[in-house]
């Protein structure tokens, strides 16, 4: 039975055609208790319902819960309502992805970020983000979709170099939460994680993720490849301890309804027969996610060489199906089980009408905006770049809203053989199309299902 929580805590049951209500006190009572983070993680679907009848108009079942986390798509469908109603003229930026640091420590094989840093250094001269700069640019995002209807945004820091190096993190964080309301989400490592960020972490941030090259020593030494002494290098083991002392930390602080922490790895050979067993490593530690994903094929490659044992994929469905068991709130686990690699290819059919995560979460990269995170995006800067953002207060609205903004956006996505956010941008083009058919859209409500 899929339940339904109104906007005054009422409860009903999901029928075929409508909402039923229902007057459970130990149903209430559950949902009543559930967490912040639980009541995002635990969602069902999304529905459109008219109000006057309870009437279900629409259902989305694919909705991506750790992807949007702290976020969750019922953010996306009201502020696609707004949109529509024309309570806005604007969508805002509802997820920032900073990409503030150019170095790394780590050599990992499959690397999709060699190139590109090595060609912002070359052709933007950027390598790691001034910390006053930094601020500015982020109150100036800060109020730009405050204006259209966003009071936070789900700010992350990851990806192109290692987040861990960055001599300001803890400063970031703290400036991003408290003066800039924003919803601070960390992707790492956690190989250079001082006790300085690991505490601004702790008290401010929504969402932790420590990405792991693999999930025995074998796979973390053969993908990480770090140069150095073996006994200083960062380890399977040490990426448990860090884990460990981010969750010491959560309780400290009191945020273990808010704050949801998480691993993730790649699927690959050396880790057959390591998934069950790092699950449950990491669930007695108290990390809520865990993420195991396909990487993309070598350029140049034959994706069915890489193809998944028999005993790979009865571990990963065995997993998929009793994760609560185990003791995590949350897995991610391919639903095609078929090769380690994917590729990223579309097909002009499959291409949403127009980008929506163009406007609704493009990339900081330094104090660059650009409007994707692929690299073949990122170093083509007639048609991917916004501009590079000075700070300055009010700037944003040419930035996104300019001339140049619209023609860029005119080419995508045209222009894209690729797309890491096909998903966001065809989610958001079902529930513009939903709202677009409604005769009243003042008498229509989203609400997430359990």
């Amino acid at each position: 039975m899929e339940i339904v929580v109104g906007k005054e805590n009422e409860i009903y049951k999901l029928g075929s055609l409508s909402l039923e209500k229902i007057d459970n006190e130990f149903v209430k009572k559950g949902m009543k208790d559930l967490s912040y983070k639980e009541r995002l993680m635990k969602a069902k679907s999304l529905v459109l319902i008219e109000k006057k009848t309870n009437k279900v108009i629409f259902q989305l079942n694919l909705i991506q819960n750790q992807h949007f986390y702290p976020l969750s798509i019922l953010d996306y469908a009201n502020m696609m309502k707004k949109y529509i109603s024309k309570e806005i003229t604007d969508l805002p930026i509802m997820s920032l992805d900073s990409h503030d640091y150019n170095f790394c420590d780590f050599h990992c094989k499959d690397c999709l970020a060699v190139d590109t840093r090595e060609w912002a250094k070359k052709n933007i001269g950027f390598t790691s983000f001034d910390i006053d700069h930094y601020e500015n640019v982020l109150k100036e995002i800060a109020r730009y979709s405050k204006k259209r209807g966003l009071d936070s945004i789900r700010f992350e820091m990851s990806g192109e170099g290692n987040p861990d190096m960055y001599p300001y993190r803890a400063r970031i964080i703290k400036y991003a939460a408290t003066e800039c309301n924003m919803k601070p989400v960390y992707i790492s490592t956690g190989s250079r994680l001082d006790e300085e960020t690991i505490d601004a972490l702790a008290k401010y941030a929504y969402y932790i993720r420590i990405s792991m090259p693999g999930i025995n020593e074998e796979a973390y030494e053969k993908y990480s490849y770090q140069l150095g002494k073996k006994e200083t290098r960062y380890t399977y083991k040490k990426s448990l301890e860090m884990l460990k002392k981010l969750v010491a930390k959560r309780k400290k602080y009191g945020r273990e309804r808010e704050l949801m922490i998480g691993a993730r790895t790649c699927m690959r050979p050396e880790n057959a027969g390591s998934y069950l067993t790092s699950a449950k490593e990491l669930a007695d530690i108290g990390v809520d996610s865990f993420q195991i994903v396909k990487i993309l094929i070598p350029i140049g490659d034959d994706i069915t060489k890489y193809k998944l044992s028999e005993k790979t994929i009865e571990e990963l469905t065995f997993l998929r199906k009793n994760y609560k068991d185990i003791g995590l709130m949350h897995v991610q686990i391919p639903s095609n089980l078929d090769y380690t690699y994917y590729d990223r290819e579309i097909e002009d059919s499959k291409k949403p009408s127009q980008c929506y995560s163009s406007l609704v979460s493009p990339i900081l990269y330094g104090p660059n905006l650009i409007i994707c995170t692929h690299w073949e995006k990122i170093k083509d800067i007639e048609n991917s770049h916004y501009g590079c953002i000075k700070g300055k207060k009010n700037e944003l609205e040419e930035v996104m809203m300019g001339e140049r903004a619209k023609k860029i956006r005119s080419q995508v996505p045209e222009r894209c053989s690729s797309c890491c956010a096909i998903y966001d941008n065809q989610m958001l083009e079902m529930i513009r199309a939903q709202l677009s058919l409604v005769n009243d859209i003042n008498d229509v409500e989203f609400y997430l299902t359990y």
